[in-house]
């Protein structure tokens, strides 16, 4: 009903402007036009409403530009009420409920009482369930009138939309705006973005800096230069990729001057892009990287363009060395062969009904592969250790992982099979009494269902945080090991398309790096599904 009457109070709003027609349309043609619109966007179906925004974005004019972005502001209000309203009503009805509960705890209920608290937590859950529905549904109304917005291409309409861009005072006003922008790829976009990129909300200079390098903008290499050391590690992130982009000097005394500063997985990153620019390879190393530079830099023009520069030497620069970020000397966890070198990280393991059926390795699965994809360091072999099920096989290699972690690391494990489980509801410290606790978590897990495995990514990527879902831009994970033997098949999201296109979406602000282990027969797991899922995030792929 809410809904409902919120759509017919924005029709009257915004009908009120009397667009103008467009050039091929009469005025009375253009009022039917109007009328049909609003027809189409009060049905409930998504589909419809979306080929409704679709047509008014392709008249392509101010106007209707205008006419959208009004759309899209009282949606907006009405959604941002809602939220304040629903956080009103359950902070009310938890208080009511937090002496109950208090009471139940020491077991001095009666009856009654246990009766009534039963009721306001089943009367607060159903609230909380309708409510955030309500709240998901209007965010996706509101996502696809920002990408509408990529429809528009006149000038006009892009100069309107740019001063949006700069001047709106709510930050996911930018960030949807200049997102649709990006997406329609029109001319003068790349000079939005270097304005956009000194805004001063991080999320939206992270989408700002994504364009900057999509579109090949040369202007903006002093801020991929300054980006390398910015205090917002996903702006780091794509510093780096921008100056190995550019090939820039300054950009490369910057990633060494920072590489001296990280302790995880941006150590990877930074490594990686100075490997390829020199032709070098002296890893986590920032003082031989450091010495080798001022020795360089000057006759330094490009990859390969320095003495000795095929592949390079080594001198004790690998993870192991006393220059890496963070000062350790100790070998790294692995993960069926991949090293663990992020510090912020999440299990997917798959435990479907095929993870009962007996473990046969492929042929070389337990050799490191001979090509990969990412900045991490090469995986190492692997050895099962042990005969059994796949089931078993996990659950082995994941005690050998989880004892070796680092106190430093934040971790969690999601499993999944039809549906899927969280070990904890927040990162957790790799600590002795905590590894045991999730050591014991895998193990108890019986193999059954389907593969639920998009499901389970979504619950992982809102741990990292998804920007504009929960304002969590500060990704509490920036890496996942995911583990499966089959292809996804349940949920909602069932296929391996699905499963990419929610991965590109999630991971806009997040930035995090999916390393992917098939287990078993290829065939059953489609390792062209897990390749692509790394390569896209920047992971690595092995076959076990």
């Amino acid at each position: 009903m809410r809904q409902k009457s919120m759509l017919g109070v924005l029709a009257i709003w915004v009908l009120a402007l009397a667009l103008p027609a467009r050039a091929d349309r009469t005025p009375a043609q253009w009022e039917e036009d109007k009328k049909q619109f609003w027809r189409d966007f009060s049905n409930p179906d998504p589909n419809v409403r979306k080929t409704a925004l679709d047509t008014l974005a392709s008249v392509n004019t101010l106007d209707a530009v205008k006419f959208l972005l009004s759309i899209y502001g009282q949606l907006k209000m009405e959604n941002d009420g809602v939220e304040k309203k629903q956080d009103a009503d359950v902070a009310d009805m938890e208080k009511r409920l937090k002496p109950l509960r208090a009471a139940n705890a020491k077991g001095g209920l009666s009856t009654g009482e246990l009766d009534r608290m039963n009721k306001l937590e089943a009367e607060l859950k159903q609230y909380q369930d309708g409510a955030t529905k309500k709240i998901e549904d209007n965010k996706k109304l509101l996502d696809v009138i920002a990408g509408s917005i990529s429809k528009f291409t006149d000038p006009t309409a892009v100069a309107e939309l740019r001063t949006r861009v700069l001047k709106s005072p709510d930050w996911t006003d930018r960030f949807a705006i200049l997102t649709g922008l990006l997406a329609s790829g029109s001319e003068g976009v790349g000079s939005i973005c270097l304005e956009a990129a000194k805004d001063p909300d991080p999320r939206v200079r992270i989408i700002a800096l994504d364009g900057l390098l999509k579109f090949k903008v040369a202007a903006a290499v002093p801020m991929f230069v300054a980006a390398v050391e910015d205090a917002q590690w996903q702006i780091r992130l794509i510093g780096v990729a921008g100056v190995e982009e550019y090939k820039s000097k300054d950009g490369i005394s910057a990633m060494i001057r920072q590489l001296k500063k990280e302790d995880g997985r941006l150590r990877d990153d930074i490594s990686g892009a100075l490997k390829r620019l020199s032709g070098m390879d002296f890893g986590y190393n920032a003082d031989t990287w450091e010495r080798w530079w001022n020795d360089n830099k000057d006759k330094w023009t490009g990859p390969g363009s320095t003495p000795g520069a095929v592949g390079g030497a080594n001198p004790g620069g690998d993870v192991k060395s006393p220059g890496g970020a963070g000062g350790t000397t100790a070998e790294p966890p692995t993960f069926f062969g991949l090293k663990i070198t992020s510090k912020k990280i999440v299990f997917v393991l798959d435990i479907s009904g095929s993870m009962n059926d007996p473990s046969e390795p492929p042929k070389g699965s337990q050799e490191p592969p001979k090509e990969y994809s990412g900045n991490g360091p090469k995986p190492e072999p692997w050895e099962p250790g042990m005969k059994g099920t796949k089931l078993e096989v996990l659950k082995h290699e994941f005690e050998k992982t989880c004892n070796k972690l680092d106190p430093k690391i934040n971790f969690n494990i999601i499993v999944y099979g039809a549906t899927h489980l969280q070990w904890k509801d927040k990162m957790m410290p790799a600590t002795p009494p905590n590894k045991a606790e999730a050591i014991d978590f895998v193990k108890k897990q019986p193999g059954n269902g389907q593969t639920n495995m998009g499901d389970a990514l979504e619950k992982a990527f809102e741990l990292a945080g998804m920007g504009l879902k929960d304002k969590n831009y500060a990704a509490l994970v920036d890496t996942i090991y995911l583990m499966s033997d089959g292809a996804p098949n349940a949920g909602k999201y069932p296929t391996t398309d699905d499963i990419i296109k929610k991965i590109t979406e999630w991971n806009v602000l997040s930035k995090v790096i999916i390393n992917t282990v098939g287990l078993g027969d290829p065939s059953n797991y489609n390792p062209d599904f897990l390749t692509r899922m790394a390569k896209m995030t920047g992971g690595i792929f092995v076959k076990r």
